[in-house]
């Protein structure tokens, strides 16, 4: 048995072919199949970086979003939001009223307020520092609010910013106690949607203002939605007085409508609240049908 064993052994070696006959012939095939796999691997590698890195970007952006969206409610300790101000050199006297918007310059503000250069008191600055409305679930910290000045129809005009996240208060406006029209607008879309539900506030519903320590309770009295494209100067005109100084103190909230559609930003949703008493409180239920110009 042993020396059969040897002999077949002997007999498998010899029909092994040598090394370079066996694999000389596809040696060059096999370096090529490595290295095609090796830039398959580095280009899947990379693809999964890239990847990653955008998924983490875009993490990033929506992660800060729903911070900014945090801070900017009205129950958090986070800081608020920066105020959104008009330059140093041009400030100074009286507060214009702003047109709400123009069909000349929509497209251009998309649905933010338009009108004339304002000027107001630099000694002048906005107390409020939060608005919550329970009937809509509105809760926010409230920021200053100023404008940039664009170029519209050969004459300059003031685009007023709206605040991000949070609710403006028009710069120059009247705070609480002032007895003047106190005019604070939010977004209806985008970014934080403050004002997104503005359209449902009724009459008789109350509006909570915190400036300088201060609580100040406000019941809507009345509500409105204004057209501000395709109208006349004329109707520009009654629209801006919406938000003019005022003899009486009253808050004035605005936002654009709708939100949505062929028609997004045409109009104007406007919400006039008085300093709370039982009186009226009591009548304000009944009168709630819109006002539309």
């Amino acid at each position: 048995m042993r020396r059969f064993w040897i002999v077949n052994r002997s007999a498998s070696a010899a029909k092994l072919p040598a090394p370079g006959r066996r694999f000389g012939a596809g040696s060059s095939h096999g370096s090529a199949l490595s290295g095609r796999a090796r830039l398959l691997w580095t280009f899947g590698n990379l693809f999964m970086l890239v990847g990653v890195v955008l998924l983490l970007y875009v993490g990033g952006i929506y992660s800060q979003a729903e911070y900014e969206r945090y801070a900017a409610r009205g129950d958090t300790d986070l800081p608020a939001p920066a105020p959104i101000v008009p330059q140093v050199d041009q400030e100074p006297a009286p507060f214009t009223a702003p047109v709400l918007g123009s069909a000349a310059a929509d497209g251009e503000a998309g649905g933010q307020v338009v009108g004339p250069i304002p000027s107001v008191n630099p000694d002048h600055r906005s107390a409020i520092t939060r608005v919550a409305i329970p009937s809509i679930h509105v809760d926010s910290k409230v920021v200053e609010v100023g404008w940039e000045v664009k170029q519209q129809d050969g004459q300059e005009v003031a685009l007023w910013q709206v605040a991000e996240y949070a609710v403006g208060q028009h710069r120059g406006s009247a705070n609480p106690g002032d007895g003047g029209n106190i005019v604070l607008a939010g977004h209806v879309g985008g970014y934080g949607k403050v004002f997104k539900d503005l359209y449902y506030v009724k009459p008789g519903d109350q509006i909570t203002l915190y400036s300088a320590g201060q609580q100040y309770l406000y019941t809507v009295s009345e509500r409105m939605l204004v057209t501000e494209e395709g109208v006349s100067p004329e109707q520009h005109a009654a629209n801006a007085q919406l938000i003019a100084p005022t003899e009486r103190e009253m808050v004035t909230l605005v936002t654009c409508w709708p939100p949505k559609g062929p028609d997004k930003f045409t109009q104007r949703v406007v919400v006039r609240a008085l300093p709370f008493s039982p009186a009226f409180a009591a009548q304000s239920p009944a009168q709630s049908s819109w006002t539309i110009r």
